[in-house]
């Protein structure tokens, strides 16, 4: 599942919200779009399965909710990333991190924190 640009200031509306939210609540966190526009986009969304919606009367009257939490959308788009950019290893995106040298000591070593507690958790 991809969501493009456009699609995420949506789902970054419903995440943020952590609950459900009405066309009304979209069209007043996007001011500038038109409402076809938010519909157009909420409906691709629905139709990739990041968003479920019913409809509350009017036509244009809809409530939203997410059908996929923002952490689990990504990790799935860093398991693609890591499987189209990296050759699926892991190791190439850290040692790609690595060699970039914007990481601070702090990063380092919460990083080291992690793989030691992923190491303890597989034993």
């Amino acid at each position: 599942m991809n969501i493009t640009d456009a699609e995420m200031e949506i789902m970054r509306i419903v995440w943020d919200s952590g609950e459900k939210v009405t066309t009304r609540d979209i069209m007043e966190n996007l001011p500038g779009k038109k409402v076809t526009t938010v519909l157009t986009l909420a409906g691709r969304l629905i139709r990739k399965g990041a968003l479920h919606a019913v409809k509350t009367g009017r036509s244009h009257a809809h409530v939203y909710w997410a059908g996929i939490s923002e952490e689990e959308y990504q990790k799935m788009q860093t398991r693609n990333f890591i499987r189209s950019i990296h050759n699926g290893s892991a190791k190439s995106l850290i040692s790609a991190l690595f060699q970039d040298e914007n990481l601070t000591p702090e990063d380092i070593a919460e990083l080291r924190a992690f793989i030691e507690k992923q190491v303890k958790r597989d034993d």
